[in-house]
């Protein structure tokens, strides 16, 4: 423990949400947060002791600011919990010789095809999958693996741009719209089964899972909610912990947050991806409602030892987060939200829609509109509660008008 007459121990933490630094500063750290200029918001000010605010995915700026800045007052960590802030946190403790994970690891936890393809060097395990830059390529896939298949960014995050091919016409309007720059996707062969993911965290190369994730995916394959504990019988789980275990070390992890979602298929499970932070989706929240466990915290304060790896915890409820969904449009009114804030068993209910603001159509995590986060004395009560109180939110929108052509 830090004697209360030593200074505080400081922390450089890369982009996020105000939340991690609140986070942060309530483990005993001071915070020094790095982050574009536009993006720094009151919010974050109110919880950072000093501020970087430059291109941070930029190293020839990042690293000679941040080394200066650790030469007049030391930092003891660099950390970051969000995807584009996750390299540049790991070239930072490289550089300068801090514990946490090097660079490498976080990209290729971002690579989708090169965590696999180490997956199968390791031999942890292997599944069918290639990089496809044409329709001719995808097709030959295709047929040495059979339909369906996922295609999907080799570094997408949020579900954004998934596809299932499940035919002959998809594949040749596979790449309709898709960006150049956003080549090659990543074919793999179609995984059938219960989708969960596992929360773990580590320490020194050790690693524990904490909880395991039950997720509900909508057709274009973006979560319509989550549950924890997941509903899985106790014989999956040796497997499941068996198959994550391997992977994080395959992946070279020695500190921190992991999120790796798994589908548990009459095989077996199989990992999908994993990513080295904490899951989105409020899944953190869920893990402290369900089990006690601050993950927040720990993705500090682990890397220094000022606090232990965890034992597997127990769980004493179940926690569940539901999200609201709303028709294409412009929004004409929001209702409901007090009812569903005085539901049974209701934590927390957000709404981002307000009126006069654009509803999209679901194509990723980003276009949701709110959520509901309730627990339960098990499962099936914290998903009933979640699910019936984020339906009280109603957002009634109208076709957005076209702008007219004045030019």
């Amino acid at each position: 423990m830090r004697q209360q007459d030593s200074p505080a121990p400081r922390v450089l933490v890369i982009a996020g949400r105000a939340g991690k630094l609140k986070a942060a500063v309530d483990a005993g750290f001071e915070v020094v947060y790095a982050q574009h200029t536009g993006l720094f918001t009151d919010h974050h000010r109110a919880v950072s002791h000093e501020a970087l605010l430059l291109d941070y995915t930029r190293p020839d700026l990042l690293l000679p600011v941040a080394a200066g800045l650790h030469q007049a007052a030391p930092l003891a960590l660099v950390a970051s919990f969000t995807d584009p802030g996750l390299e540049p946190a790991g070239l930072l403790t490289e550089h300068l010789g801090l514990p946490g994970n090097p660079a490498s690891v976080s990209t290729l936890f971002r690579d989708k095809y090169a965590l696999r393809s180490r997956l199968a060097e390791a031999g942890v395990e292997t599944h069918p999958g290639a990089l496809v830059n044409t329709t001719a390529e995808l097709r030959v896939f295709c047929e040495n693996h059979g339909y369906p298949v996922v295609l999907k960014p080799r570094d997408g995050t949020g579900s954004e741009n998934v596809r299932r091919i499940d035919s002959y016409e998809d594949v040749e309007r596979a790449f309709d719209g898709c960006a150049e720059e956003q080549q090659p996707l990543l074919a793999e062969r179609f995984l059938v089964g219960k989708e969960i993911s596992v929360e773990t965290v580590s320490q020194h190369g050790r690693h524990c899972v904490l909880a395991l994730t039950e997720k509900f995916i909508d057709e274009t394959f973006v979560e319509c909610g989550h549950v924890i504990p997941a509903r899985i019988g106790p014989e999956h789980r040796p497997a499941v912990e068996k198959l994550v275990m391997g992977l994080l070390d395959a992946a070279g992890l020695v500190e921190g947050c992991a999120h790796t979602e798994v589908m548990l298929t009459d095989t077996g499970p199989v990992s999908i991806e994993s990513h080295n932070r904490m899951g989105g989706d409020r899944i953190y929240e869920l893990v402290r409602l369900s089990y006690g466990t601050d993950l927040e915290r720990l993705g500090f304060t682990l890397p220094l030892g000022i606090d232990p790896l965890p034992e597997p915890p127990a769980p004493t409820r179940a926690a569940a987060i539901w999200f609201v969904r709303a028709e294409p449009g412009r929004v004409v009114e929001v209702v409901g939200r007090e009812q569903a804030e005085k539901a049974e068993g209701v934590h927390e209910v957000v709404v981002n829609a307000e009126p006069g603001s654009v509803v999209q159509p679901v194509r990723s995590s980003a276009d949701r509109v709110g959520y509901v986060i309730a627990t339960g004395e098990n499962s099936d009560s914290a998903v009933e509660r979640a699910r019936a109180a984020a339906e009280e939110v109603r957002v009634r929108t109208e076709p957005a008008a076209t702008e007219a052509h004045t030019g």
